[in-house]
């Protein structure tokens, strides 16, 4: 694959970065001087919901990653999270999976980069995003069903992963619209690779170049994509994003604990409507969720999970009754349960065909 002097060069760039990684977490501290002016979480921030027992949520003008909740709702909360660095961070979800359906990113790259993240992460517990310099997400947190309690941890990745996610950032914005989707799936791939073993950077790297090189671009785009990822792809940038991690003075660490609540009865008033939905192979509908009976508010939820039991992952149903259905062109039929839940904890179980 290494046939010509320009991309030997990056070889040996990529090389390099596993020497940068062995003084990654002796390095001396780098100060945040140099850090862009720190824009402002939005207005609106509210107080925690009730149904969320206790939330570390770092705020200081200083933390990297400042958040608040924006909308304590009673099915879902929203929580708003910003990076305040000039560098992209990739960050971890663990407890629960992201609710892309609900949620929204400050940019079209960072939106991109959650739904291929998303994808990658099918099956394997840990969710990533990346949020750019000053981009901000709105994370839909869902209320879990009756009887289940959950611990969710929002978490910068490890040093070499994030740093790997910083460059592959840089990489994507600089080429722009220049790669394939798949491509940048590619690339977002090798990225979320980093976070599910013990993370080699090099190889991550090499990865990424692989991906570029399978891309099918002309020479020229060839040309000048190389010349656009000298800087994101050199270990001069990885010790750099490294070494600002490193000289964090607080870690930005954001956790939510919410208690199992009571699991009321079963209530046969309480009925779902519509039930039944057409679901088209390669494409994309949005339904929302009614139900009578009971006390609203409601909430619902798939028994089991999506991904469990049966359930496809691209089944994607929100505490609120928005359901997303964004299927592959052939699949085979399933069938399960949406669980209806009023406001005073009483169920219905509804059969999905």
């Amino acid at each position: 694959m290494l046939q010509n002097p320009a991309i030997a060069g990056w070889a040996r760039r990529l090389a390099g970065v596993a020497c940068v990684i062995a003084l990654g977490g002796v390095s001396a501290p780098v100060g945040l001087a140099a850090a862009s002016a720190a824009p402002s979480l939005p207005g609106g921030c509210e107080a925690k919901p009730e149904w969320i027992e206790s939330a570390t949520l770092p705020a200081a003008a200083t933390d990297p990653l400042r958040s608040c909740f924006a909308d304590p709702g009673q099915a879902e909360a929203t929580l708003s999270i910003l990076n305040d660095r000039p560098y992209a961070q990739l960050i971890t979800v663990r407890g629960t999976a992201l609710d892309l359906a609900e949620s929204s990113f400050g940019s079209a790259l960072a939106e991109t980069a959650a739904g291929l993240l998303a994808q990658a992460s099918a099956g394997h517990g840990v969710s990533a995003f990346l949020l750019g310099p000053g981009d901000e997400a709105k994370l839909a947190v869902d209320r879990p069903p009756p009887g289940a309690g959950r611990e969710i941890h929002i978490d910068p990745a490890p040093d070499n992963s994030f740093a790997v996610g910083a460059q592959a950032w840089a990489l994507l914005s600089a080429a722009g619209k220049r790669l394939p989707a798949s491509t940048t799936g590619c690339i977002l791939t090798a990225v979320y690779g980093t976070l599910s073993g013990p993370p080699h950077p090099a190889h991550a790297l090499e990865r990424i170049k692989a991906c570029v090189d399978a891309a099918g671009l002309s020479a020229h785009a060839q040309r000048l994509l190389r010349r656009l990822a000298v800087r994101p792809l050199s270990d001069a940038l990885f010790e750099k994003v490294i070494k600002r991690e490193g000289s964090e003075p607080y870690p930005a660490r954001l956790a939510l604990w919410i208690p199992p609540s009571i699991s009321g009865p079963i209530d046969s008033a309480i009925s779902l409507g519509p039930a039944n939905f057409n679901v088209p192979g390669e494409e994309k509908s949005v339904e929302h969720l009614t139900a009578t009976g009971g006390s609203p508010p409601y909430r619902f939820y798939v028994v089991p999970e999506p991904g469990q039991a049966g359930v496809p992952y691209w089944f994607q149903l929100a505490a609120d009754g928005t359901l997303i259905l964004e299927p592959p062109a052939e699949f085979a039929p399933f069938d399960f349960f949406i669980e209806v839940v009023d406001s005073n904890g009483e169920r219905s179980y509804v059969p999905y065909r």
